[in-house]
C-alpha cells in the first residue's frame, strides 16, 4: 500500500470504505468476488471500523493469535529478522467465524506501487531463507525455478508464499483479496488505471514476469477487487453508489 494522502491513494481509499457508512459497499464486493455473497458476512481485524482506533497494519500471520501451532512452523519458513509482509486488511468471513476463510487483503491505486519494489534482504541476513521458501512456493505452483521472484514483483510472491504457507503448509483456510481503485489521481501526476482493463493489463505483466501459469494450484484462492476511487467532493455529498465495477 503507497503512503497515505487526503483523498488519493489505496491508504487512503481503504479507510475510506471502512470507516465510513459505506463499509457495506467493499463488503459485498469482495463476498461477490469469492462468490459468497448469499447469507455470508465478513468480520474485520483491520481496518477496523469507524468507531475503533486505528492499530499497525498486521505483520505476518501473527493475526491468528499466540499460541497457534502455525507459528512455530512459519518462523522455519520465513526469517524473522528484518521486516515481515505486512496487510493492508485482514479479515474473516462469517458465520462460521472459527473455520471461515482468512481474507488477506492487499490494495493498489496506482502503477508505481502496483510494480512495488525488489527484496532488499542482506545476503547475511534472511535471504537464503527467502529465496529457499519461494523456491518451493515456485515448484508448487508450476513456476520454473529460473523465474526471479526477488525483483519488482516481489511483493506479490511473498504474498503468495504466505498464501501457499497457510493454504498449503499449515491447512489454514485462506485467500488473497486484491483490491485495485479505478480512477484516482495523485498530485504528482503519477499514472492510475483508469478503468479494469487498464488494471488487467498489469496483472498480465505481472503474470508473464512472474512466470505464473494462467491456472494454478492456488489461482481459486487469489481474488480482483475493482473499485472506483472516491475523491473527497463525492464523499462529502454521499455519491458512492456505484462505486463498485
Amino acid at each position: 500500500m503507497g503512503k497515505p494522502g487526503d483523498g488519493y491513494g489505496s491508504e487512503d481509499h481503504l479507510r475510506f470504505y471502512r470507516r465510513s457508512s459505506h463499509a457495506a459497499v467493499l463488503d459485498r464486493a469482495i463476498l461477490s468476488a469469492i462468490h459468497l455473497s448469499n447469507g455470508a458476512t465478513i468480520r474485520w481485524t483491520y481496518p477496523p471500523a469507524a468507531d475503533a482506533p486505528l492499530s499497525s497494519e498486521p505483520e505476518g500471520i501473527d493475526f491468528l493469535g499466540r499460541g497457534t501451532p502455525a507459528l512455530s512452523q512459519w518462523r522455519k519458513f520465513w526469517p524473522q529478522r528484518g521486516t515481515q509482509p505486512s496487510w493492508d486488511g485482514v479479515a474473516q468471513v462469517e458465520p462460521d467465524a472459527t473455520h471461515g476463510d482468512w481474507l488477506l487483503l492487499e490494495a493498489k491505486a496506482n502503477h508505481p506501487e502496483f510494480c512495488g519494489a525488489p527484496c532488499s534482504a542482506a545476503a547475511s541476513g534472511g535471504r537464503s531463507t527467502i529465496e529457499h521458501a519461494l523456491g518451493e512456493v515456485k515448484k508448487y505452483l508450476g513456476v520454473h525455478r529460473h523465474f526471479s521472484w526477488l525483483g519488482s514483483y516481489y511483493q506479490h510472491a511473498n504474498r503468495l508464499a504466505c498464501l501457499y504457507f497457510l493454504s498449503v503448509k499449515a491447512g489454514i483456510r485462506a485467500r488473497l483479496i486484491e483490491i485495485y481503485f479505478v480512477g484516482d489521481v495523485f498530485p504528482d501526476g503519477r499514472r492510475c488505471p483508469a478503468d479494469e482493463d487498464e488494471w488487467r493489463q498489469l496483472l498480465r505483466a505481472r503474470e508473464l514476469t512472474l512466470g505464473l501459469p494462467a491456472c494454478h494450484p492456488l489461482s481459486n484462492r487469489v481474488h480482483e477487487v475493482f473499485v472506483r476511487a472516491v475523491p473527497v467532493d463525492a464523499r462529502a455529498n454521499g455519491a458512492i453508489g456505484s462505486q463498485i465495477l
